[in-house]
This record gives C-alpha cells, structure tokens and sequence, in this order.
C-alpha cells in the first residue's frame, strides 16, 4: 500500500484540492494527516505570552469568538474536501487546532457523512488491507501543562496513556502525532529542536512499523528509532508532502505546484 503523509497545512486551502488531485492519480491506499489545519493567530500569541508570565491565556470575548468562527470554517472546509476521497483519510490535531471541542466536533460530523474520514486522536483505525491499527496522539505536548481553548497542549502521561491499548493487539501498529520526537533534525524548526523525547520513548516501547509527526516546519525527512521508520513529510502550506510505500519502506517526498495567479 501506498500511504500520502502530510501535515501542517497552516491555513492554505488552495493545497485541498491538489492533494485531492494528488491522492487520486497516484491511486494511495490511504491518507494520514499530522495536524494544524489552520495558522497561527491572535490566540496563539496570547497563549504564549501567558504562558511566559504564568498566567492563563485571556482575551477579549468577542475578538476569541471571531477567530474559532474562522477557525471551524477552516475545519469545515478541510473535511469537506478530505471526505471527497474513496480511501481512509486518518488525522490527529495539531497545536494549533483550538478549541478542541469545536475542532472534535466538526471532525465527528465529517465521520458520520464521510466515512472515510477517521479522527484517530487518543483512538485508532484498522488497515485491514495490510494488517496494520493507525494510532494516533496530537496537540503539543508538555510535562504537565494542559490547554484547549487557545491552543492543544496536552501532558506527556497522557500520551504515553493513549498507547497502552496497543500492549493487547497482535496487530502491527502505525502511530501518529503532531508532536515529533528529539530526535535527530525530525523537529527542527527555525534551527531549534522542539520535538518531545516522550515521543521518541513511546515509539521505543510500541515498536510500530511506521510513525508519522508534524509540527516542525524545518523538519522534513526520516529518521530510524530502534525498528521503527519515522517521517516528517514537511508542511503541506509550502506544498510538501511523502508518499510511503509500506511494502517496500521506500518513501518518496514531493511537492506541489503553485498554483497559477489569477490575473
């Protein structure tokens, strides 16, 4: 089977329907998004700003109230697009993918009509195709913190939680964060490393076949934990993407075009 990864669209909807194209002309067997399907915005700087004072985030209500309405419309919009496809589109959250509730919401609705769309969040989907279970975790993570209306930030026991189910099936796991793990340049970002070692941890534990993360913008490539072939498939806002072939462990990063200005 031939599995698109992507991750980090950012806000950048005119990407939807080239992935769209994508996924059908190199006939994949599946789809697996690592999160953030809007930008950052005013909430995240608020957010941050807090969290360096040691407060809890606030702003004016009716200013938070604008942008989770565009937020929903992005999420809307990305489900939309993804239920157009006739293979397993599989996601998990990103960082930036406040308020959880609305964000679960427009994600459940999507399942009911689209069901080919699975939120793998703290859950998980079966390839029966290929004896695989697709798990998945996403959101920042923190040693203790927890936030969900300004941000997804979750603390690290509950991802290692998440996975204990794993311990019970004999199938082969695939595991997906938004989250990379510290490790090697998979979560570089502006020449930082943001990545969590509770990640890499979690995939030593589980031994999956595959895991996938996101979130680190300059961090597109592969890696090799224990057994385990991890990808950042680089953000899908500036295009990119990988297919991964689980046959064959071959994986092959693109990019789409830009698309053509109207003049």
């Amino acid at each position: 089977m031939r599995v698109l990864a992507i991750t980090d669209l950012r806000g950048a909807t005119h990407r939807l329907p080239q992935i769209v194209d994508l996924a059908r002309k190199e006939n994949l067997g599946a789809v697996i998004f690592c999160g953030n399907i809007v930008s950052e915005d005013a909430r995240t700087e608020a957010f941050r700003e807090a969290e360096k004072a040691g407060k809890s985030p606030a702003m004016e209500q009716e200013a938070l109230d604008k942008l989770e309405e565009a937020a929903v419309h992005a999420y809307e919009a990305f489900f939309d697009e993804m239920g157009k496809l006739d293979v397993p589109v599989m996601v998990v959250p990103g960082y930036l993918d406040a308020p959880e509730r609305l964000y679960f919401q427009a994600a459940l609705n999507h399942e009911v009509v689209a069901p080919n769309i699975d939120m793998i969040h703290h859950s998980f989907a079966p390839l029966p195709s290929e004896n695989l279970v697709v798990a998945g975790f996403g959101g920042g993570l923190s040693e203790d913190l927890r936030e969900n209306r300004f941000v997804l930030v979750y603390p690290d026991w509950e991802a290692e939680f998440a996975f204990e189910f794993l311990r019970h099936l004999e199938h082969e796991a695939v595991l997906v964060f938004h989250t990379p793990p510290r490790y090697g340049d998979l979560d570089l970002e502006n020449g930082q490393h943001i990545g969590r070692h509770v990640v890499e941890e979690i995939i030593k534990t589980y031994r999956p076949r595959f895991a996938f993360c996101g979130s680190a913008l300059d961090g597109q490539g592969t890696a090799t934990i224990g057994t385990t072939l991890v990808v950042n498939p680089g953000p899908l806002k500036d295009g990119h993407y990988a297919i991964v072939d689980t046959r064959t462990n071959k994986v092959t990063f693109g990019r789409l075009p830009e698309p053509e200005k109207v003049a």
